[in-house]
């Protein structure tokens, strides 16, 4: 699996699977592009996919960088590699980073995919969806004091009751048990991040057609908060997965798949 360097110096490892048209998975915090797995080998049968491990995950290296930095080498990537007229799909922190990236390259996005994302993650008086910010301080704190099991505590709360005891859970669980451990420094800065970014002006001006993906119980993007993403993008297309956490492309990756494909298929600029 390659890697690549553009502006920032970050070494990137991403893989590509397929061909037809532009396809590119962008991951969330703590995990890592190996997630999309079942995601890869069905979309790669009648598109050109990219998954890569964003700065600090799996294989890519790490050094401090913000988020427009980081999107501005994923565009760099983006068009080295040839990948023009693209739809995105991006879980969690991989959906803000996605509409970061539609910022600054509006014209080389075709689709936007979010999967429990949101274009501001961190409460404020005037926002009072997304996390706790003291929650947030206090993850990053757990990170320098009982790492890296906090991260494996904290994957595990994404999903719901029904979820863990399910097989396929038991499967993912000996699954991360060979993946690469996150870099924990790189951790603490995306919660940064993710505290800092309001992006719901971004949203609310997107020119390409949309669609959100939730699961029904996701404690993290709530169904009050798919509510507000109703209010300012009422024209997206919305689709819940029933007892499902923050991953429903883990739990129900068939399901997952064939709601992205019909939206891939039935949307148009």
């Amino acid at each position: 699996m390659p890697h690549i360097k553009v502006y920032s110096g970050i070494n990137w490892h991403y893989d590509i699977e397929g061909r037809g048209e532009h396809l590119l998975f962008l991951h969330g915090w703590g995990v890592d592009k190996r997630i999309w797995r079942q995601q890869s080998k069905f979309f790669s049968q009648y598109y050109r996919v990219m998954t890569i491990d964003l700065p600090g995950h799996g294989k890519s290296t790490w050094q401090k960088l913000s988020l427009e930095l980081m999107v501005k080498d994923l565009k760099a990537i983006l068009e080295t590699l040839q990948f023009k007229a693209v739809s995105i799909v991006g879980s969690s922190l991989g959906g803000l980073v996605a509409l970061k990236l539609y910022e600054i390259f509006p014209e080389g996005i075709k689709r936007l995919i979010f999967v429990g994302a949101m274009p501001k993650f961190s409460k404020s008086p005037d926002y009072p969806h997304g996390l706790d910010v003291e929650r947030m301080r206090k993850l990053g704190g757990q990170l320098e004091s009982d790492y890296p099991s906090i991260v494996n505590v904290f994957f595990r709360s994404l999903f719901t009751k029904e979820e863990r005891q399910s097989r396929r859970f038991k499967w993912l669980q000996k699954f991360r048990k060979f993946a690469e451990v996150p870099m924990k420094h790189a951790l603490v800065e995306y919660l940064d991040i993710l505290e800092q970014e309001d992006l719901r002006e971004v949203l609310k001006n997107v020119r390409v057609p949309i669609q959100f993906i939730n699961g029904r119980d996701d404690e993290i993007c709530t169904p009050q908060t798919v509510a507000f993403l109703k209010n300012i993008r009422p024209d997206s297309r919305f689709d819940f997965f029933e007892e499902c956490g923050h991953f429903p492309f883990l739990s129900k990756p068939y399901e997952f798949n064939q709601v992205v494909e019909e939206f891939l298929k039935g949307s148009t600029l």
